[in-house]
């Protein structure tokens, strides 16, 4: 067995740091600043001139991304996401309540690229598709999980604009 050197052993404390953690802060200055392709999308009553900022400020509002692309656990690939603020939560492998956690959301606001009907919960039951920042549970899915739309500060579910998961139409 190797030995690991007192310097090394010492260093992880935390969890492992993925792609998603370091492009929280990125994701988070993008979202004020409306560039590249990107389009805000009110998905509520429009706020007014004078308190229009950014969509984690509460308004309501999410960023839409046509041209961001995303690859999940499965190899499938979107392209297009949603970056809307939301309450820090849990993923679940499911669209349901009985579903495994296998992520925490711990920087908001975040990106989803679709949504799915599944179990009602506080009186919707709506769900959206994302990447959690962190992993746990399950480790092949690489924390890509449902976040209830309850967890999600807009107006209005489904979120305008964000298509319907396709594995979930009937």
């Amino acid at each position: 067995m190797p030995v690991i050197p007192p310097r090394l052993a010492r260093r992880r404390t935390r969890p492992p740091v993925t792609g998603r953690r370091r492009r929280a802060a990125a994701l988070a200055a993008a979202v004020t600043a409306v560039a590249g392709g990107s389009v805000l999308l009110p998905v509520g009553p429009p706020a007014s001139a004078a308190t229009a900022t950014a969509p984690d400020a509460g308004a309501g509002e999410c960023l839409a991304r046509p041209a961001q692309k995303h690859k999940d656990w499965t190899s499938m690939l979107y392209t297009g996401d949603m970056v809307c603020s939301h309450d820090l939560d849990n993923t679940r492998v499911q669209s349901t309540t009985q579903s495994p956690v296998n992520g925490q959301m711990l920087f908001s606001p975040s990106w989803f690229v679709c949504w799915k009907p599944g179990t009602p919960l506080k009186g919707s039951d709506i769900w959206y598709y994302t990447q959690a920042d962190t992993v746990t549970g399950n480790k092949q899915t690489k924390g890509w999980g449902y976040l209830h739309s309850s967890a999600l500060k807009v107006t209005q579910h489904p979120v305008p604009g964000l298509p319907r998961c396709r594995w979930g139409e009937e």
